[in-house]
């Protein structure tokens, strides 16, 4: 117990008063001889306990009004026995909610920036000498600061350059931020503060099972903290979200036509009858269309684009909506490819025409070129005998084909396996030459290798009358495929394939899984498909040239051929389209290590990045990337490449759980909840200096006050009462 205005406790002095008077007023009586005095004697006998009784109680309530009178005006606090967070030194940790949909304004103020200056605010009262952390909760846990601190002006101002971030709020992963750093503070007075603005998306039901156990882990530490959430900021659910792109091309060519699908989304009520989307290429506007959309509706916006030139491009559509800015805008980083060099290892080569195993394929993949057309080809094919294959070779192309070739020498099979792992695309395909038992062990290796499936023994019939297997007739999911759902660009069930490898599955568990893309009529895969690194694998069960099937002669044979090489090429690695958070890297020469790349950031910051060896390449790295927009790093002479950020989509859908489910998280999980900066104070003002008593202690005044009046009159009366001595006088 302790007094906020301890000099006025002296007036619990007071209570002499009502002592004093009784004293005084007990001493003025006189002595009268009285005759009859002997016939009162019994009456007096009979009510002296009873009036002495009365008179004890008109005293102690007498007495006691002054007293709570005094304690009233000097206003007691309650503190129990614990430690109180005013008296002592703290450890202190705000998690602070900086997901993009704190980015959402009412009136001009977003609710970042009223959680941003909660956190300074609670800082700046932290008691002198506490220890204190923040967390970064649209991170996923990332702390502010490298460590915790009891530099608070260190804390500070970190806080007022922070911003909001483009990546969904992840409260378990902040709980566990939390509970880690608390292992490496020193104060035992704890406090845990989570701001944010309680978005139904953050709060979903499938993680409550792990915000439970984080709480639950946060409670039985050695020294648990007192966990508050901070509801911070009303709910605003209008917002018009660009949430995808999508192109009609797996690869863009110089001077291909490409149509730009951009995906809208109203996650609000508010009709938007003319909203007005732009599109951009490179910075420069391109176009723009107007799109109507309803209430919780979806539509679509299609742009078309001409290349014209190679390169590393930027499209960007944004639409005029609200004052969500994060999601307004999407971008996307394209490639944009005037060849695509393709390296074909014909195993079984021959000068005689079509008579070589990657004669036909050859003439697939630039047709025009074969036909002596004054059209160009994207794709550029090279043609190498298996002994010639090296690692240069590999590096300056995008996609490999082998073709009955027999076996790859040690150093060639690691060369081919860094390719595909750095994101190269290889189409392999089998023939009379091929040592199955190499492929077995060293190309498959129990599915942890290159191949999909483990080719076996060799199925069919190549006699002339022989029934020949032909490809099912399927609807096809895979993109190099799924041309061919369209009748009009010929069907792939016309095949005849009379010789083919049958296959084994990989042990369960071993290495990436493979998917069927095509199969036989005989049950037998025709194409199956597996990811090796960053890149990607697909496997064929019969030849490339026309020994084992006709598949060369039939019209589908160019469109087959040249979509599963665009599809292989198709892979960006490192990736250049990323989420937040994710790193920035390029692949550089050999020659670059040790020299520097230059980064733009969105915000216009140039940063020089060092070039480091990995492997037989040069690697430029950046972490730093939670701030969505453009980056675009500039290698050592050579061209700029343009990395992008997209917010996550996640947090567009800004509705917040209600008042009442807030309410039952926080009930549920065993903590504090608050609404406003008002009411932290006052359970904070609890919690750093007692609860204040005046309240209870005015009541019991008044209640004093009331019960003396009451049995004054109530002892009055029983005194005035005639007392009768009849019984005495009549003896």
């Amino acid at each position: 117990m302790t007094f906020l205005n301890i000099a006025l406790l002296g007036g619990v002095l007071a209570l002499a008063i009502p002592i004093i008077i009784h004293l005084f007023h007990k001493s003025r009586f006189k002595i009268v001889v009285w005759g009859a005095m002997h016939l009162l004697e019994a009456v007096i006998r009979q009510n002296q306990r009873r009036i002495q009784m009365e008179q004890w109680i008109l005293l102690a309530i007498r007495c006691a009004i002054p007293l709570l009178l005094a304690l009233l005006m000097a206003r007691p606090l309650w503190k129990g026995a614990a430690k109180l967070l005013g008296d002592t030194k703290t450890s202190t940790i705000i998690l602070l909610d900086n997901s993009y949909s704190m980015e959402v304004a009412r009136a001009g103020t977003s609710n970042w920036s009223l959680a941003r200056d909660e956190a300074v605010r609670i800082v700046s009262e932290l008691k002198q000498g506490s220890e204190v952390a923040v967390g970064l909760m649209g991170e996923g846990g990332a702390g502010l600061l490298d460590t915790p601190t009891y530099d608070t002006g260190r804390v500070l101002k970190a806080l007022q350059k922070a911003e909001a971030s483009s990546g969904a709020a992840n409260v378990p992963a902040s709980l566990d931020f939390a509970a880690n750093t608390f292992d490496q503070m020193h104060e035992s007075v704890r406090q845990l503060i989570v701001l944010t603005d309680f978005q139904r998306v953050s709060f979903s039901a499938q993680e409550d099972s792990l915000l439970s156990q984080m709480i639950a882990r946060l409670k039985k530490s050695a020294a648990p903290p007192s966990v508050t959430l901070f509801d911070i900021g009303p709910e605003v659910r209008e917002n018009v979200a660009v949430e995808s792109l999508d192109f009609s091309r797996l690869m863009v060519g110089v001077g291909q036509k490409v149509q730009i699908r951009a995906n809208l989304r109203n996650f609000g009520d508010q009709r938007w009858p003319d909203l007005r989307v732009n599109f951009r290429v490179d910075g420069k506007d391109k176009g723009a269309a107007q799109i109507k959309l309803g209430p919780r509706e979806k539509g679509q916006v299609l742009f078309t684009h001409v290349f014209d030139t190679a390169g590393s491009h930027v499209v960007e559509v944004s639409a005029d909506a609200d004052p969500l800015k994060a999601d307004n805008t999407f971008l996307a980083s394209m490639q944009v490819r005037d060849r695509v060099p393709v390296l074909l290892v014909d195993g079984e080569p021959n000068k005689e025409p079509l008579k070589s195993e990657t004669a036909f394929a050859e003439i697939a993949l630039q047709p025009f070129a074969a036909g002596r057309v004054e059209l160009a080809d994207l794709i550029n094919p090279r043609v190498v005998a298996p002994e010639a294959l090296n690692q240069q070779m590999l590096a300056e192309s995008a996609v490999v084909i082998l073709a009955n070739v027999r076996k790859l020498n040690d150093n060639q099979l690691r060369f081919v396996e860094e390719f595909v792992r750095n994101g190269g695309g290889l189409l392999i395909f089998p023939g009379a030459k091929i040592d199955t038992s190499w492929y077995q062990s060293a190309l498959h290796r129990d599915g942890k290798g290159l191949l999909p499936l483990a080719y076996a023994q060799l199925a069919g019939d190549a006699k002339p009358g022989a029934t020949p297997a032909s490809v099912v007739s399927q609807r096809f999911e895979n993109p190099a495929l799924e041309l061919f759902n369209d009748p009009r660009n010929g069907s792939m069930a016309d095949a005849a394939v009379r010789l083919w490898f049958k296959t084994k599955d990989a042990p369960a568990g071993s290495g990436e899984p493979s998917v069927v893309l095509a199969r036989l009529d005989s049950g037998d895969p025709l194409f199956a498909e597996k990811k090796f690194g960053e890149g990607r694998v697909i496997a064929c069960s019969t030849a490339l040239d026309a020994d084992w099937s006709n598949l060369p002669m039939r019209p589908f044979y160019l469109p087959l051929l040249q979509r599963l090489t665009v599809y292989l090429a198709s892979t960006i690695y490192p990736p250049r389209n990323l989420d937040s958070g994710k790193p920035i890297a390029a692949f550089l020469p050999a020659a670059d290590v040790d020299k520097k790349a230059t980064l733009t950031t969105p915000g216009g910051d140039a940063i020089e990045l060092k070039i480091v060896r990995k492997g037989s390449l040069g690697v430029a790295e950046f972490t730093r990337t939670q701030r969505p927009g453009l980056y675009t790093l500039t290698p050592p002479g050579g061209s700029p490449i343009h990395y992008v950020v997209n917010a996550n989509r996640r947090e567009s859908d800004t509705s917040k759980l209600t008042d009442q489910e807030i309410t039952d998280l926080a009930k549920s999980h065993g903590v504090l909840l608050v609404r406003s900066s008002a009411e932290y104070k006052e359970h904070e003002q609890k919690r750093r200096f007692g609860t204040e008593l005046w309240k209870p202690l005015l009541w019991a005044l008044l209640i004093f006050f009331i019960a003396e009046m009451v049995l004054e009159q109530l002892f009055a009366g029983v005194r005035r009462k005639p007392t009768s001595l009849q019984p005495q006088m009549a003896r």
